[in-house]
Protein backbone atom coordinates (compact mmCIF):
# COMPACT_ATOMS: atom_id res chain seq x y z
CA UNK A 1 0.00 0.00 0.00
CA UNK A 2 0.97 3.36 -1.10
CA UNK A 3 0.57 6.91 0.50
CA UNK A 4 -0.07 10.25 -0.20
CA UNK A 5 0.63 13.01 2.34
CA UNK A 6 -0.81 16.44 2.34
CA UNK A 7 -1.19 19.38 4.81
CA UNK A 8 -4.61 20.91 5.14
CA UNK A 9 -2.67 23.92 6.28
CA UNK A 10 -0.72 23.72 2.39
CA UNK A 11 -2.88 25.27 -0.49
CA UNK A 12 -0.50 23.46 -3.13
CA UNK A 13 -0.64 20.11 -1.52
CA UNK A 14 -4.19 20.34 -1.21
CA UNK A 15 -4.98 21.40 -4.59
CA UNK A 16 -2.86 18.14 -5.77
CA UNK A 17 -4.37 15.91 -3.97
CA UNK A 18 -8.07 17.30 -4.20
CA UNK A 19 -6.93 16.24 -8.16
CA UNK A 20 -5.83 13.09 -7.20
CA UNK A 21 -8.85 12.15 -5.27
CA UNK A 22 -11.09 13.53 -8.02
CA UNK A 23 -10.05 11.53 -10.77
CA UNK A 24 -9.03 7.96 -9.77
CA UNK A 25 -11.42 6.42 -7.77
CA UNK A 26 -10.46 7.15 -4.13
CA UNK A 27 -13.68 6.51 -1.68
CA UNK A 28 -13.95 9.07 1.41
CA UNK A 29 -12.60 7.29 4.76
CA UNK A 30 -14.81 8.21 8.18
CA UNK A 31 -13.43 7.87 11.60
CA UNK A 32 -9.76 8.01 11.32
CA UNK A 33 -7.94 10.98 12.65
CA UNK A 34 -5.66 11.23 9.40
CA UNK A 35 -6.92 9.12 6.78
CA UNK A 36 -9.48 10.22 4.35
CA UNK A 37 -9.38 8.29 0.76
CA UNK A 38 -8.47 5.15 -0.40
CA UNK A 39 -8.46 2.43 -3.19
CA UNK A 40 -7.33 -0.59 -3.56
CA UNK A 41 -3.86 0.48 -3.82
CA UNK A 42 -3.37 4.12 -2.33
CA UNK A 43 -4.22 5.77 0.79
CA UNK A 44 -4.50 9.58 0.65
CA UNK A 45 -3.85 11.44 4.60
CA UNK A 46 -4.60 14.87 5.16
CA UNK A 47 -2.65 16.36 8.43
CA UNK A 48 -2.86 19.01 10.52
CA UNK A 49 0.59 19.99 10.69
CA UNK A 50 3.15 21.22 8.18
CA UNK A 51 4.19 18.72 5.47
CA UNK A 52 7.52 18.73 7.36
CA UNK A 53 6.74 18.17 10.78
CA UNK A 54 4.59 14.65 10.18
CA UNK A 55 7.40 12.97 12.24
CA UNK A 56 4.35 10.14 13.31
CA UNK A 57 3.89 9.38 9.37
CA UNK A 58 5.68 5.79 10.18
CA UNK A 59 2.49 5.20 11.79
CA UNK A 60 0.55 4.74 8.70
CA UNK A 61 2.42 1.68 7.52
CA UNK A 62 2.48 2.04 3.85
CA UNK A 63 5.24 0.59 1.82
CA UNK A 64 6.19 4.70 0.81
CA UNK A 65 4.76 7.79 1.01
CA UNK A 66 4.66 11.13 -1.26
CA UNK A 67 4.10 14.03 0.57
CA UNK A 68 2.43 16.74 -1.62
CA UNK A 69 4.15 20.04 -0.88
CA UNK A 70 4.57 23.86 -1.54
CA UNK A 71 7.60 25.00 -2.74
CA UNK A 72 9.89 27.62 -1.39
CA UNK A 73 12.49 29.96 -2.99
CA UNK A 74 14.15 33.05 -1.16
CA UNK A 75 15.17 34.02 -4.78
CA UNK A 76 11.01 33.23 -5.87
CA UNK A 77 11.89 31.03 -8.68
CA UNK A 78 9.36 28.68 -9.66
CA UNK A 79 9.96 25.18 -10.05
CA UNK A 80 8.50 21.85 -10.36
CA UNK A 81 10.60 19.83 -7.63
CA UNK A 82 10.85 16.40 -6.19
CA UNK A 83 13.32 15.77 -3.00
CA UNK A 84 14.28 12.98 -0.10
CA UNK A 85 13.90 13.78 3.14
CA UNK A 86 16.48 14.37 6.25
CA UNK A 87 19.06 16.80 7.44
CA UNK A 88 23.11 16.84 6.99
CA UNK A 89 24.42 19.47 9.25
CA UNK A 90 23.98 19.35 13.21
CA UNK A 91 20.52 21.19 13.22
CA UNK A 92 17.12 21.03 12.04
CA UNK A 93 15.36 24.23 11.30
CA UNK A 94 12.44 21.97 9.68
CA UNK A 95 11.65 19.12 10.91
CA UNK A 96 13.71 15.98 11.03
CA UNK A 97 16.61 15.51 13.56
CA UNK A 98 20.21 17.27 13.49
CA UNK A 99 22.39 15.28 10.88
CA UNK A 100 19.93 12.44 10.16
CA UNK A 101 18.51 11.13 7.11
CA UNK A 102 15.01 9.54 6.43
CA UNK A 103 14.70 6.17 4.23
CA UNK A 104 14.80 7.56 0.57
CA UNK A 105 13.00 6.22 -1.89
CA UNK A 106 14.95 6.48 -5.65
CA UNK A 107 13.11 4.74 -8.13
CA UNK A 108 9.63 6.37 -7.35
CA UNK A 109 11.51 10.21 -7.21
CA UNK A 110 12.78 9.00 -10.65
CA UNK A 111 9.40 8.26 -12.04
CA UNK A 112 7.99 11.52 -10.48
CA UNK A 113 11.09 13.85 -11.89
CA UNK A 114 10.26 11.99 -15.48
CA UNK A 115 6.87 12.95 -15.48
CA UNK A 116 7.25 16.59 -14.22
CA UNK A 117 9.86 16.69 -16.89
CA UNK A 118 7.61 16.57 -19.27
CA UNK A 119 5.32 18.88 -17.84
CA UNK A 120 4.28 21.67 -20.00
CA UNK A 121 4.97 24.72 -17.97
CA UNK A 122 8.01 27.46 -18.18
CA UNK A 123 9.28 27.02 -14.78
CA UNK A 124 12.37 24.80 -13.61
CA UNK A 125 11.96 20.91 -13.09
CA UNK A 126 14.36 19.53 -10.85
CA UNK A 127 15.47 17.10 -8.54
CA UNK A 128 16.15 19.33 -4.95
CA UNK A 129 18.70 18.41 -2.56
CA UNK A 130 17.58 16.33 0.54
CA UNK A 131 16.99 18.64 2.73
CA UNK A 132 14.38 18.95 6.28
CA UNK A 133 11.83 16.62 7.93
CA UNK A 134 10.11 14.23 8.76
CA UNK A 135 12.75 11.68 9.94
CA UNK A 136 10.95 8.66 8.49
CA UNK A 137 11.64 4.80 8.06
CA UNK A 138 9.33 4.38 6.10
CA UNK A 139 10.87 5.27 2.09
CA UNK A 140 9.67 8.58 1.43
CA UNK A 141 9.84 11.71 -1.19
CA UNK A 142 8.45 15.57 -1.54
CA UNK A 143 6.96 16.20 -4.74
CA UNK A 144 6.78 20.13 -4.52
CA UNK A 145 5.62 23.33 -6.63
CA UNK A 146 6.29 26.64 -5.91
CA UNK A 147 8.76 29.53 -5.68
CA UNK A 148 6.81 32.34 -5.95
CA UNK A 149 3.27 32.90 -4.42
CA UNK A 150 1.86 32.77 -7.82
CA UNK A 151 3.11 29.42 -8.44
CA UNK A 152 1.84 28.11 -5.41
CA UNK A 153 -1.73 28.82 -5.84
CA UNK A 154 -1.22 27.99 -9.75
CA UNK A 155 -4.25 25.29 -10.19
CA UNK A 156 -3.66 24.57 -13.60
CA UNK A 157 0.23 24.01 -12.98
CA UNK A 158 -1.09 21.94 -10.15
CA UNK A 159 -3.68 19.55 -11.53
CA UNK A 160 -0.54 18.67 -13.92
CA UNK A 161 1.96 18.18 -11.08
CA UNK A 162 -0.55 15.84 -9.71
CA UNK A 163 -1.52 13.62 -12.55
CA UNK A 164 2.16 13.52 -13.10
CA UNK A 165 2.91 12.44 -9.43
CA UNK A 166 0.20 10.01 -9.48
CA UNK A 167 1.03 7.86 -12.93
CA UNK A 168 4.72 7.83 -11.60
CA UNK A 169 2.81 6.11 -8.32
CA UNK A 170 0.87 4.07 -10.17
CA UNK A 171 4.21 3.02 -12.81
CA UNK A 172 5.84 2.01 -9.38
CA UNK A 173 3.36 0.31 -7.88
CA UNK A 174 3.18 -1.91 -10.95
CA UNK A 175 6.41 -2.38 -10.88
CA UNK A 176 7.42 -0.16 -13.91
CA UNK A 177 9.62 2.47 -12.11
CA UNK A 178 12.63 1.53 -14.38
CA UNK A 179 16.26 2.51 -13.53
CA UNK A 180 20.03 1.56 -14.69
CA UNK A 181 21.34 2.54 -11.07
CA UNK A 182 20.72 3.84 -7.85
CA UNK A 183 23.31 6.61 -6.95
CA UNK A 184 24.14 8.98 -4.37
CA UNK A 185 24.89 12.53 -5.39
CA UNK A 186 27.23 14.61 -4.11
CA UNK A 187 28.41 18.18 -4.84
CA UNK A 188 26.56 20.59 -7.24
CA UNK A 189 24.08 23.43 -5.55
CA UNK A 190 20.66 22.81 -4.28
CA UNK A 191 18.74 22.25 -7.43
CA UNK A 192 21.36 20.13 -8.89
CA UNK A 193 21.24 20.27 -13.11
CA UNK A 194 23.46 18.21 -13.65
CA UNK A 195 22.14 15.04 -11.33
CA UNK A 196 18.92 15.34 -13.07
CA UNK A 197 20.28 15.72 -16.50
CA UNK A 198 21.71 12.58 -15.50
CA UNK A 199 18.80 10.76 -13.68
CA UNK A 200 16.57 11.61 -17.15
CA UNK A 201 19.29 10.15 -19.72
CA UNK A 202 20.89 7.58 -17.97
CA UNK A 203 18.53 6.50 -15.44
CA UNK A 204 20.23 7.44 -12.52
CA UNK A 205 17.77 6.84 -9.45
CA UNK A 206 19.27 9.54 -6.84
CA UNK A 207 18.70 8.45 -3.31
CA UNK A 208 19.94 11.25 -1.58
CA UNK A 209 22.23 14.40 -2.86
CA UNK A 210 24.82 15.97 -0.44
CA UNK A 211 24.83 19.39 -1.56
CA UNK A 212 28.08 21.98 -1.85
CA UNK A 213 27.02 23.71 0.98
CA UNK A 214 26.34 21.17 2.96
CA UNK A 215 29.84 19.23 3.43
CA UNK A 216 31.33 21.51 5.83
CA UNK A 217 29.52 23.64 8.20
CA UNK A 218 30.42 27.50 9.07
CA UNK A 219 33.38 26.02 11.94
CA UNK A 220 35.17 24.26 9.59
CA UNK A 221 33.69 20.89 10.76
CA UNK A 222 32.50 17.96 8.16
CA UNK A 223 29.13 16.56 7.48
CA UNK A 224 30.49 13.35 5.45
CA UNK A 225 30.30 11.45 7.96
CA UNK A 226 26.24 11.35 7.36
CA UNK A 227 27.10 9.43 3.98
CA UNK A 228 27.08 6.38 6.11
CA UNK A 229 23.83 6.53 6.65
CA UNK A 230 22.85 7.80 2.83
CA UNK A 231 24.34 4.07 2.28
CA UNK A 232 21.67 2.52 4.12
CA UNK A 233 19.19 4.78 4.50
CA UNK A 234 17.73 4.46 0.85
CA UNK A 235 15.45 1.46 -0.35
CA UNK A 236 16.98 -0.07 -2.86
CA UNK A 237 20.31 0.95 -1.46
CA UNK A 238 22.89 2.94 -3.65
CA UNK A 239 26.20 0.93 -5.55
CA UNK A 240 28.06 4.05 -6.73
CA UNK A 241 28.34 7.87 -5.60
CA UNK A 242 27.93 10.65 -8.19
CA UNK A 243 30.79 13.46 -7.90
CA UNK A 244 29.82 16.87 -9.53
CA UNK A 245 33.62 17.24 -9.41
CA UNK A 246 33.80 20.57 -10.47
CA UNK A 247 31.85 22.15 -8.34
CA UNK A 248 34.01 20.85 -5.20
CA UNK A 249 37.13 23.30 -4.17
CA UNK A 250 40.38 20.85 -3.27
CA UNK A 251 39.72 20.07 0.41
CA UNK A 252 36.19 18.84 -0.61
CA UNK A 253 37.68 16.43 -3.15
CA UNK A 254 40.23 15.39 -0.90
CA UNK A 255 37.72 14.20 2.08
CA UNK A 256 34.99 13.11 0.08
CA UNK A 257 36.54 10.65 -2.04
CA UNK A 258 38.56 9.64 1.50
CA UNK A 259 35.02 9.39 2.95
CA UNK A 260 33.50 7.29 0.21
CA UNK A 261 36.97 4.70 0.35
CA UNK A 262 36.06 4.38 4.06
CA UNK A 263 32.60 3.70 3.55
CA UNK A 264 33.58 1.46 0.60
CA UNK A 265 31.71 3.19 -2.42
CA UNK A 266 33.18 3.74 -5.69
CA UNK A 267 32.79 7.23 -7.29
CA UNK A 268 31.94 8.57 -10.90
CA UNK A 269 33.24 12.16 -10.92
CA UNK A 270 30.60 14.15 -13.53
Amino acid sequence: MMGIVYSKLDPAGSNMAERIVKENGFRPVDGHHYLKYENDRVRVYEIDVPAYAAEFADSFICDSLMFLSRHKSEAEVDALTTHSLGNWRPRADFGGKPKELSFAAPALMLAVLSGLSEIDEAVEKTYEATHHGPLLKTPSLFVEIGGSENMVGNKSAATKLADAAFSSLTSALNGEAEFSRVVLGIGSNHYPEKFSGLALSKGYAFSHILPKYAIFNEDGSSNLDVLAQAMERSEPKPELAVVDWKSLNSRMKEETIKKLNEIGLDDEKV
